[in-house]
């Protein structure tokens, strides 16, 4: 019988080449764009979800009020981690983490023969690899990190400092950040960080060095790391927050608490005064939408092609129902069609797929690819069975239907309610297609609003240089040789880039007069050169930019248009403000821009 089918499968396919080539091209390149979103979609729902302890995992979160609004926020003292873990049962270990790479610094480290490799670093407790599941490759989990001058390095980042077939355990190597320099000896090595990870790094250092190499992390005013737990199983993570809320009183009353599970970070990372609201889930679930409007949309392609060209096939359904062939046996006929068409464009749409992988991933800054593992393809083959189920169902029940006494006698006529369904899905196709034009649009007006904006500044014609090593320490006269090289209008420094946001940030080291105690405000500072705003372009709203024609500035404040705001000081310039103690002079009004 189904040598039978595909018999007329055959004959009807060389009969209606053209029906069939469009029916196939349509559903290829609709299978084909699912595909590729669904690999995009699984890649996301899968980020950080690696760990063996996802489960366990949580970060802690701070919670504040400033700036007339709740803020949550990762940033939390270096010493909560050790403070939880010995004061709370429920914690079974915890970390302090901090990366460079996420604040926009890299390492440069000298290898064996004394050239200078770029490296991603962090820092963390010496239970971060029995909570992680990065594998080590070389050491314990559990003692790799116990000396301070110990790092754990990547495989990838072993060989190029050493060498591939050198084993790099034992061995040290000299580094350098932003103008401090030390030795590190390798303890351990992992396998080059997974692409799902969100933590991007090539080598895991110490807490204790981090602590030397910035002090301030020791206090308790100081939120700049992350804290990780990995809680006992079977805690109570709601009651669990409601302990912790006021964790943090005894050192700080500006905080409160509560932890999140870490792997749920990435897609659910926004929140707007206080109250969790999404992230790059809306993404997930818009073009999830957009996948299955895509398939909807090749289905009722299939449905219309099929249905619109039936008056080619009355004549053999009229005969095989004279003959005696059931409506049941027709029905099937038409849906081992069906699926046959979308199994063959299943294949074409992965050639598609594969073909169309690299420029994807670029898109997307991506690395997934499409493995045709057996479970795989027993998942592809279920799925076009389905579609060509649900594609085919109305046509197959519209031809077999079809009356053969009306047929073989040739005064067959298209019903009301025939043509009504036909136009129907020909309205139901053009307004997904309509809704997806307009998506794709908008998206389109919104990215292009995010790279034509008015950032506060210039970015055009303008180069960033990294100052490290040498450069460090001969800044000045490196600005002014680059002074003299034709082309070059201006030149200045800045601490870390206008695009890595503040280099510090306080709400109780500022004070001024006419400051509200119930009022906290956070304050974000940037430190940078004389003639930095006129390098960047940025407008002056009032008083002036830094300048050598004052001589040392070092006392005084540029506050931008915001910040004078909140504060509400009236005629701000030339009055004091204390910070971290100093007494500071307002010089100028900025008007704002963009840090980050």
């Amino acid at each position: 019988m189904l040598k039978h089918y595909f018999l007329i499968i055959y004959r009807n396919m060389l009969k209606s080449k053209s029906t069939f080539i469009i029916n196939l091209v349509g559903l290829s390149i609709g299978l084909a764009c699912v595909l590729l979103i669904y690999l995009w979609v699984n890649d996301e729902i899968h980020i950080d979800k690696f760990h063996k302890n996802d489960d366990q995992l949580f970060q802690v979160m701070e919670v504040s009020k400033a700036n007339d609004k709740i803020n949550v926020g990762t940033g939390t003292q270096g010493l909560l981690a050790e403070t939880m873990s010995e004061e709370l049962p429920e914690v079974e270990a915890a970390t302090t983490f901090f990366s460079f790479v996420n604040e926009g610094y890299s390492f440069n480290l000298k290898n064996s023969k004394d050239e200078i490799i770029k490296a991603g670093g962090v820092f963390a407790d010496e239970k971060f690899f029995d909570m992680f599941s990065y594998t080590l490759i070389e050491g314990q989990a559990s003692q790799v990190l116990k000396d301070k001058n110990s790092v754990v390095i990547s495989k990838s980042l072993a060989g190029i400092l050493f060498g591939l077939n050198v084993d790099p355990v034992g061995k040290s190597f000299e580094w350098e950040i932003v103008g401090k320099k030390g030795t590190a000896k390798v303890s351990g090595v992992f396998e080059d960080v997974p692409a799902n990870s969100t933590q991007k790094f090539d080598f895991v250092g110490t807490k204790a060095a981090l602590f030397e190499l910035i002090p301030n992390f020791t206090k308790w005013y100081n939120e700049g790391s992350n804290t990780f737990l990995l809680l006992k199983k079977g805690t109570n993570v709601v009651a669990f927050n409601k302990k912790i809320k006021d964790f943090v009183k005894k050192y700080s009353d500006r905080f409160t608490l509560f932890v999140r599970p870490y792997s749920s970070a990435y897609l659910y990372g926004n929140y707007e005064n206080g109250v969790q609201a999404g992230g790059r889930i809306e993404y997930v679930r818009l073009f999830s939408i957009i996948g299955f409007l895509i398939l909807v949309i090749a289905c009722i392609n299939f449905i219309n092609l099929s249905t619109a060209t039936a008056a080619t096939r009355e004549k053999e359904i009229g005969v095989k129902k004279a003959v005696g062939s059931a409506r049941r046996d027709l029905i099937l006929q038409f849906l081992i069609e069906s699926v046959f068409t979308v199994l063959v464009a299943l294949i074409f749409a992965i050639g598609l797929v594969w073909l169309l992988t690299p420029q994807f991933n670029q898109i997307t800054g991506k690395s997934v690819s499409l493995h045709l593992s057996p479970l795989v393809i027993l998942y592809l083959a279920g799925g076009a069975v389905l579609t060509g189920i649900l594609s085919g169902y109305y046509p197959a029940f519209y031809l077999s239907g079809i009356s053969t006494i009306s047929v073989l006698k040739g005064k067959r006529k298209t019903s009301f309610s025939e043509l009504m369904a036909r136009k129907g899905l020909v309205v139901f196709q053009f307004v997904i297609s309509l809704f997806l034009i307009v998506s794709v649009l908008v998206i389109y007006r919104q990215v292009q609003f995010i790279q034509t904006m008015n950032l506060g500044y210039d970015r055009d014609n303008v180069i960033y240089v990294e100052k490290e090593g040498p450069l460090m320490e001969n800044s000045e006269s490196f600005l002014n040789r680059v002074r003299e090289l034709p082309g070059i209008a201006k030149a200045s420094a800045i601490n870390g880039s206008i695009a890595q946001g503040a280099d510090h940030a306080t709400t109780t080291g500022m004070e001024w007069p006419g400051k509200q105690p119930d009022r906290p405000i956070v304050f974000s500072i940037k430190t940078v050169d004389y003639d930095l705003l006129e390098t960047l372009g940025i407008s002056m709203a009032e008083g002036r930019s830094f300048s050598r024609n004052f001589g040392a500035e070092e006392n005084n404040l540029i506050f931008n248009e915001t910040a004078i705001k909140a504060m509400g000081l009236e005629k701000p310039i030339g009055k004091t403000v204390n910070l971290w103690g100093k007494e500071m002079t307002i010089i100028g009004i900025a008007k704002d821009f963009f840090a980050n």
